[in-house]
């Protein structure tokens, strides 16, 4: 008898158990990852004049993911300008939209160092970041398309739902420590 009553609430557990997995009230994020599929495949094959608008770049530790960066100034007036390293510390402009167009984060009511200033190192990034920092130049901006592969991938993160592609604008305003190669 003694058995019977403690198989009954064992019994009750497995069907609970069961039924929620059944009930998945998780959201599906299908359509909004094959519209921002989408995005970036229309992104890529933007041209204007015969020529991509969009500058494909992958990197190199990274091989599934890639950027989309358009370079919003003239890159031979900065290119003698110092470029970061990985470890490098960053004073960076940026403001951050969905595909949409919806701002997610911006660094304009940043005040600590300096009027809109991000500190950070590329290496403490998302991978698209982290890679765009390294190729910039101190006084380059540029407009990035980053797919979900070097964002957050099928991750959420605090208001970013899993497969979002990242649009950010980025301005590279100051290094104020180089590092040294790791």
């Amino acid at each position: 008898m003694k058995s019977k009553l403690l198989l009954f609430p064992l019994l009750c557990m497995i069907v609970v158990a069961m039924s929620s997995c059944l009930n998945n009230d998780e959201p599906d994020y299908n359509e909004w990852e094959q519209r921002n599929t989408k995005y970036v495949e229309d992104a890529e094959a933007e041209t204007a004049d015969g020529v991509k608008v969009w500058t494909k770049m992958t990197p190199p530790w990274a091989p599934g993911a890639f950027i989309l960066a358009k370079w919003e100034n003239d890159r031979s007036e900065t290119a003698n300008a110092l470029c970061p390293l990985d470890n490098s510390l960053v004073h960076v402009k940026y403001a951050l939209d969905n595909i949409d167009g919806t701002r997610i984060s911006d660094s304009y009511s940043i005040t600590t160092y300096g009027d809109g200033i991000y500190q950070t190192r590329p290496v403490n990034n998302i991978t698209g970041f982290w890679y765009i920092l390294t190729q910039m130049h101190i006084g380059d901006k540029v407009k990035c398309i980053m797919p979900a592969a070097a964002a957050y991938g099928n991750v959420a993160y605090g208001t970013i739902p899993p497969y979002s592609t990242l649009v950010y604008t980025i301005e590279l305003v100051d290094i104020p420590a180089f590092e040294t190669p790791l």
